[in-house]
């Protein structure tokens, strides 16, 4: 299959009816596209002749943390709409089931979590990128720049979707907790 036929591909279920993918998985994706960006500068930057023997060794350790970024945030896309499927299947409860309020309180933390650890490993990735930016080839710098903007785009749209989650969140200290997320968040962009 041809790059751009999954990426259509995905754009089109964003954009149909369904409820999934969604937003969370939107941010998940966009962040997984700034890790990539980042690795193509670090593998083009690794390729290149002029690129000094003394950095070499701190760009390649970095490739194994963006990958690994990158691995991690691609899980989440996927990750984001079984956590829609769980709260469905928690809301199909009967009412009178004494395990309903508790199921359904557990599938929205679950679905505030997916885009809260989307939101981390991409905090995670821009502080890689920040790192390294500096040795990154002046030819291929633009991307990096791409990158940042991506992972910060993943960054406040996890946001969105932690709050659309937090209005319906029951328990008084799991609100907090993700509160204090969302501004530590907001903080690293």
């Amino acid at each position: 299959m041809e790059w751009f036929t999954a990426a259509e591909r995905f754009t089109q279920a964003l954009s149909s009816s369904e409820p999934t993918p969604g937003g969370g998985a939107a941010a998940a994706m966009t962040g997984a596209m700034g890790c990539a960006l980042a690795i193509m500068a670090v593998n083009t930057t690794l390729k290149r002749k002029a690129t000094p023997d003394s950095i070499r060794p701190k760009l390649t350790d970095s490739l194994k943390r963006l990958i690994s970024f990158k691995n991690e945030l691609n899980s989440y896309v996927r990750q984001d709409g079984e956590a829609y499927a769980a709260y469905l299947t928690a809301k199909k409860l009967p009412k009178e089931n004494l395990q309903r309020e508790q199921a359904i309180q557990d599938a929205l933390m679950l679905a505030a979590r997916i885009p809260a650890d989307a939101a981390s490993a991409a905090v995670h990735c821009l502080r890689e990128v920040e790192h390294i930016e500096g040795d990154i080839a002046e030819i291929i710098f633009s991307d990096i720049s791409c990158s940042k903007y991506l992972l910060q785009a993943c960054i406040k749209c996890s946001v969105e979707n932690i709050r659309a989650n937090l209005s319906f969140i029951t328990h008084e200290d799991r609100v907090n907790e993700l509160n204090k997320l969302i501004a530590s968040f907001l903080k690293a962009c």
